[in-house]
C-alpha cells in the first residue's frame, strides 16, 4: 500500500460518514445545517489520526526509536531528550487516537480543535526540516543559506518518518507533502470548530459528568493500557517488522538483494572554452565522447586538461524507485549462522545487556539448557554490554557476564537499530526452524521449554526421502550449491533423478556431504529426507533461492535429515 492509496481508502470512509453521522443524521435535527465538506474533512482527518496512532500503538518502541532518531540526528540541540522518546512517544500516540475518535465524534470544543492544529504544525515543520536538510553538505549548518547544495537524498538525516510505523515506509517528500495537507485541514476545521458534526450535545451529563469528558478519559486510558500491553506487558499484538512469525529469513534477504535501489546520477559537464553545460546520465557517459577529447585546449592549459570538465558540486541524485530498504539486508553472511542450519533453534536477541539485571538472563538460562537436552542449539546477538571495568573493551565483560551466569552460547556483536528491528524486547526470544520464524517471546512472558516443545516443536512430514549422491560442488560465500542425483527413492517422487541442492554456509550438513578440507564431494551416498514447502517458493520470479532446499518443477522442498 502506498500513500495515496492510503488516503484514497481513507476518503471513502470519511465519505460515507458524511453521508450517514453527518448529512443522514442531520434530517433528524432540523436545527442542524447542511455543511458537507467540512464534515467530509473532519471524519477524513479524524479517520487519519485512528489509523496513524494505531499503527504505532502497536508497537509503541517502534515509534519512540524513530523519535530518538529525530532528537539525536535531526535536532542534536534536543539529544537531551532521547531517554524520554518513549514517554514522548507515548502521549503522541494516545493524542493522536484520542483526537480522531473526538473529531468524528464532534466533540468540537476548541481544545480539541487546537491541539490537533498545533500537532500538526510541529509535524510539519520536523518533516519540512529533515526534508530540507538533503540540501546541506556534511557539516554544514541549516541556515548557512549560501552553502547549501544541490538536493541529494542520502544527506536527509532522517530517511523515513514512522508516521504509520513500520506498516509503510514515506519517502521524506511524501512525508512533508502529507504533513502540509493535514495542516491545511486541521486549520479548516480549527477555524470552523463550531460547526462541526457533533453526535453528543456538550450539554448531555450522567449526572454531574459531562458524558464527553467521560468518554474522552475512557479513551485516553484505554489507548494507554493498549500501548503498554504491546511492549512492557509483551510483544506487538500486530507484527509489521521483517522479523515476524511465518518469515523465512534466509529467502527474505534474497528477495531484498532482488530489489535493490534504482538510483538516477546526473553529471554536470562545462566547456572551459565556451563555459557552454551539458548534464547527462551517468549510464549515458559512454555515448558522450567529446566529455573526454583532449582538442582545443585553452591557453595555458597542462596537456591532462579536458575541455568537457565535470563540475562535481552541481551532480544530482535521484532516486527512481527506492527498492528494499529492510533490516533483513543487514544479515547478512557474519550473521547467518544464526538461520543457516536445519532443524529448531533459539535465537535471543538483546540490545544493551545489563550484568546486574539478571531476572530475565536467568529465565534465558533454564529455556536454553533445558532445549540443549533435547539438542536444540542457542545462539545469541547483542547490541552492547555495559563496561564493567571501563577499559574500552567489552569483550572481557561479555566473558565475565556468559560465565557468571552459565550461558553456553555464542554471542553476536550487531548493529543497534538492527536488534531493536528483530524484536522488541531485551532479550527477547525467537523460535527458528529451518531459519522460519516460529514464534517469538517477550522475556516477561517467557514460557517454559516443556510448553515450547509440546506446543511448537513439530517433526514436519517427509514428502521426499533418497539416497542421495553429491556429484559436483560449486562453493560460494553464503550459498553452496551441490549437483546431487536420488539414487534410491524411497517415499514420494520427483521430476528429475538429478537436482541442484543448495546449502547455506554455517550449515552443519555441509561436512556430511562434502570434504571442505579438499572441496570435493564424499564418496557414497547418504540418506536425505524433505519435505514439501509451498511457503518457500517465492513470489518474485527473479528469485530461484530455496534455503537448504531444492526446486523441483515448481515446487520446493526443504532438508529434513540427513544420515
Amino acid at each position: 500500500m502506498t500513500v495515496y492509496t492510503l488516503f484514497l481508502y481513507i476518503g471513502i470512509i470519511a465519505l460515507f460518514l458524511t453521508l450517514t453521522l453527518g448529512i443522514g443524521h442531520a434530517k433528524w435535527k432540523k436545527y442542524a445545517k447542511m455543511r458537507p465538506v467540512l464534515w467530509f474533512v473532519q471524519y477524513f482527518v479524524g479517520c487519519l489520526l485512528i489509523f496513524s496512532g494505531l499503527v504505532k500503538a502497536v508497537d509503541p518502541l517502534g515509534t519512540a526509536y524513530k523519535m530518538a532518531d529525530y532528537f539525536t540526528l535531526l535536532l542534536p540541540a534536543l539529544s537531551f531528550m532521547k531517554p524520554y522518546a518513549l514517554p514522548f512517544a507515548l502521549v503522541m500516540i494516545v493524542m493522536e487516537i484520542v483526537l480522531g475518535i473526538n473529531l468524528i465524534l464532534g466533540h468540537g470544543k476548541r481544545w480539541n480543535t487546537s491541539l490537533n492544529l498545533l500537532m500538526m504544525l510541529f509535524f510539519t515543520f520536523l518533516t519540512g526540516y529533515n526534508y530540507l536538510t538533503g540540501y546541506l553538505p556534511e557539516g554544514v549548518g541549516f541556515f548557512d543559506f549560501g552553502k547549501w547544495q544541490e538536493f541529494k537524498v542520502l544527506s536527509i538525516k532522517v530517511s523515513d518518518c514512522g508516521c504509520f510505523g513500520d506498516f509503510m515506509k514515506l519517502l521524506p517528500i511524501e512525508t512533508f507533502l502529507k504533513d502540509i495537507i493535514l495542516t491545511g485541514m486541521s486549520l479548516f476545521i480549527f477555524i470552523r470548530t463550531k460547526d462541526l458534526k457533533f453526535l453528543i450535545s456538550a450539554e448531555a451529563k450522567l449526572g454531574k459528568l459531562s458524558i464527553r469528558d467521560m468518554l474522552t478519559t475512557f479513551f485516553t486510558i484505554a489507548v494507554t493500557v493498549f500501548c503498554y500491553m504491546n511492549f512492557f506487558f509483551g510483544l506487538p499484538m500486530i507484527d509489521f517488522r521483517p522479523f515476524r512469525i511465518g518469515v523465512n529469513l534466509g529467502l527474505a534477504r534474497a528477495e531484498c538483494e532482488a530489489n535493490p535501489s534504482v538510483k538516477k546520477i546526473i553529471y554536470t559537464y562545462k566547456n572551459m572554452l565556451t563555459n557552454q553545460t551539458k548534464q547527462i546520465d551517468a549510464n549515458d557517459v559512454g555515448n558522450h565522447p567529446y566529455t573526454w577529447e583532449e582538442k582545443m585546449l585553452p591557453a595555458g592549459a597542462t596537456d591532462s586538461a579536458y575541455v568537457w570538465q565535470v563540475q562535481k558540486e552541481f551532480t544530482k541524485e535521484e532516486t527512481i524507485s527506492k527498492g528494499c530498504d529492510s533490516k533483513i539486508s543487514e544479515m547478512d553472511a557474519s550473521k547467518q549462522q544464526v538461520f543457516a542450519t536445519h532443524g529448531y533453534a533459539l535465537w535471543i536477541v538483546a540490545d544493551e545487556i545489563d550484568p546486574t539485571y539478571k531476572g530475565p538472563w536467568n529465565k534465558v538460562k533454564a529455556l536454553t539448557d533445558a532445549a540443549k537436552k533435547d539438542g536444540i542449539e542457542t545462539v545469541a546477538m547483542y547490541h552492547h554490554i555495559h563496561d564493567g571495568n571501563k577499559n574500552a573493551d567489552e569483550k572481557d565483560d561479555l566473558e565475565l557476564f556468559q560465565k557468571e551466569m552459565g550461558l553456553a552460547f555464542p554471542f553476536l556483536q550487531s548493529d543497534e537499530k538492527l536488534v531493536k528491528t528483530i524484536i522488541r524486547s531485551s532479550p527477547g526470544v525467537i523460535l527458528l526452524h529451518n531459519g522460519t520464524v516460529v514464534m517469538n517471546w517477550h522475556h516477561r512472558r517467557l514460557p517454559k521449554w516443556d510448553y515450547i516443545k509440546m506446543n511448537f516443536v513439530k517433526k514436519p512430514e517427509a514428502s521426499f526421502t533418497a539416497d542421495v549422491k553429491v556429484t559436483e560442488y560449486i562453493p560460494d560465500t553464503k550459498t553452496h550449491t551441490l549437483k546431487c542425483s536420488a539414487e534410491k527413492v524411497e517415499k514420494g517422487q520427483i521430476s528429475a533423478k538429478t537436482f541442484n541442492l543448495l546449502i547455506m554456509d554455517s550449515n552443519p550438513l555441509l561436512k556430511q556431504l562434502i570434504d571442505t578440507e579438499n572441496g570435493i564431494p564424499k564418496e557414497g551416498t547418504i540418506k536425505m529426507s524433505f519435505a514439501e514447502r509451498p511457503d518457500l517458493l517465492s513470489k518474485n520470479p527473479k528469485v530461484t533461492f530455496v534455503p537448504n532446499g531444492f526446486r523441483d518443477n515448481g515446487k520446493v522442498y526443504q532438508i529434513l535429515d540427513a544420515k
